[in-house]
């Protein structure tokens, strides 16, 4: 399990918290020194509606910077008076193109995708080719287009090439970035819900990530070519439902299951969602468990979905695999809680109506819906306010935190389905509504990178000022998107020794949890220790 999963947490002032698989202690999540409604993340990549009504993106704590290498053909023949030229015949490729000729691509027609990214150099030419160094002009030569190019000219050389290459960077790691709204004034109609996943879904290309938000219209969108290197992605396209079909919440597996709660108290499931088709083709009803209750709120896992219902009630969907994602029936838990969250593995995280943090213990396969909920009791680490800190030259990793000044969006056109063109999938689904849709949307997706730098790392921290005690907040939402639990790592959760005890039953599992504990203890020591040495030197420097 990778160190920097961890359980996302916001209390009931908008804050977010993060919980370590290898801490026991919840830390405050930097960030733009905004209040957040709602949040959805997977490992490193976080999607959330801020109190402003507005939604953004954060990258962070990426191995390595996000860098693309754009790529252009410039294509030319060989004339009869003895040298080559870019006038081609009518069947070649265009003059600049794409590898394959396919595709025309012009320099300057190849622009920033927004206004994160950032050229890191002109257009260069490249001088190998196959391990073998070309000449400073970077041909290579072939008998024609379709043939195999060589770095060095023949007498049979009939056309030529060269690439052209320039790379851009992502420059909206660990800041948190704004996406454009819909509209360009966002209060027309602005989201109240986004969920990100699919990064796990079948057959697809390595670094996909699937994208879905509900607005307050209740109309339902995908955002398109969302992944790793291109965490933004373009735009949004509308998915119709049919009419009255109103949403309230939306959630995305991570296998790309992707179940809708209707105001109505129904449940869209989206079906035929592939690596090839990632929108999916067509919704099926699924039925409220009771009659007289409706669903609120769900989260889906890999192969499971839980359900919250309007009075509390917690309900797992029973019978759900990759041949039929919406499941046989509902099985209901004598339990109450105010929401649920499922992690990648299928373990279940939920908010009490006391609003405290539980974990569904015994989850497996043989055992989908656990033994117990037992209550994550880590305490909370509240930063105090701090004396005057002093900047030390030379010491980079002290450096303090750091901030940019807004850009802006600019205004394109929206691609999708408007009123009059929704995606006609059935005889029945029509547009969902008859109110209108802007011509403004962005194209040049996030706006700016607003306020602190996410990075903790890039904060003092003195273990002088940091106070340990018992949470005294309430929790309105956890998000388990980002984690892979594994029990025999996040004992130090739950201090109560009868709860670990019932997590670890067998004897060889209490003794490797013990050296943990007693191995995480030193740890600390050494920490506390290094950084009062830090401290005390900083001091005599100053003072000297």
């Amino acid at each position: 399990m990778n160190k920097l999963q961890c359980v996302l947490a916001i209390n009931n002032y908008g804050k977010i918290f993060t919980l370590s698989a290898f801490d026991d202690q919840w830390k405050p999540f930097p960030h733009a020194g905004m209040d957040l409604k709602h949040i959805s993340a997977i490992e490193n990549y976080m999607w959330s509606i801020g109190g402003d009504n507005q939604m953004y993106l954060l990258v962070h704590n990426l191995d390595k910077a996000i860098r693309i290498k754009e790529e252009v053909y410039e294509n030319e023949r060989w004339m009869p008076g003895g040298s080559f030229s870019k006038r081609l015949l009518p069947t070649d490729r265009y003059c600049w193109s794409s590898e394959n000729g396919k595709e025309e691509k012009l320099k300057e027609n190849i622009k920033l995708p927004s206004f994160v990214w950032q050229w890191e150099h002109e257009w260069k030419l490249e001088t190998t080719f196959e391990e073998n160094d070309l000449d400073d002009d970077g041909w290579t030569y072939a008998v024609d287009f379709c043939a195999t190019f060589y770095p060095v000219k023949r007498w049979n050389s009939c056309v030529r090439r060269r690439k052209w290459y320039r790379n851009r960077m992502y420059m909206g790691t660990n800041f948190w970035c704004i996406i454009s709204p819909l509209h360009k004034d966002f209060t027309q109609e602005p989201f109240i819900c986004v969920s990100i996943g699919g990064h796990k879904i079948p057959g697809a290309e390595l670094g996909v990530i699937m994208v879905w938000a509900v607005t307050a219209q209740g109309r339902i969108f995908y955002r398109k070519n969302v992944n790793k290197t291109w965490p933004e992605g373009c735009l949004w396209i509308c998915v119709p439902t049919k009419e009255g079909s109103e949403s309230r919440y939306i959630d995305c597996g991570p296998s790309g299951s992707v179940w809708v709660v209707l105001w109505s108290g129904l449940i869209l499931v989206r079906k035929e969602v592939s690596a090839e088709t990632p929108q999916g083709k067509k919704w099926i009803i699924v039925e409220s468990p009771e009659l007289d209750s409706k669903i609120t709120q769900l989260s889906v896992g890999l192969q499971s979905v839980w359900a919250i219902t309007n009075d509390s009630r917690v309900w797992y969907r029973k019978g759900i695999d990759q041949n039929l994602n919406e499941g046989i029936c509902w099985v209901k838990l004598n339990t109450f809680m105010f929401s649920v969250s499922v992690t990648p593995n299928d373990q279940v995280f939920s908010v009490g109506l006391d609003r405290h943090l539980y974990f569904r213990s015994e989850v497996s396969k043989n055992h989908p819906t656990g033994k117990k909920w037992i209550q994550i009791k880590a305490s909370i680490e509240i930063e105090q306010p701090k004396v005057q800190e002093t900047k030390l030259e030379g010491i980079e990793s002290w450096i303090s935190s750091s901030f940019t000044e807004p850009s802006h969006s600019a205004p394109t056109c929206l691609v999708g389905n408007d009123s009059k063109n929704n995606l006609n999938l059935n005889a029945k689904e029509i547009k969902p509504s008859q109110r209108r849709v802007s011509a403004w949307s962005p194209k040049l997706s996030i706006g700016s990178s607003i306020g602190m730098e996410a990075k903790p790392d890039s904060f003092m921290e003195i273990q002088s000022n940091i106070s340990i005690q018992k949470p005294k907040t309430f929790w309105s939402s956890v998000v388990g998107g980002s984690i892979e639990p594994d029990v025999c790592f996040i004992s130090q959760w739950f201090n109560s020794p009868k709860d670990r005890e019932n997590i670890f039953k067998s004897k060889w599992r209490r003794e490797i949890l013990d050296k943990l504990i007693e191995l995480r203890l030193k740890e600390k020591e050494f920490q506390q220790i290094t950084s009062f040495a830090l401290w005390s030197c900083s001091n005599s420097i100053f003072h000297s």
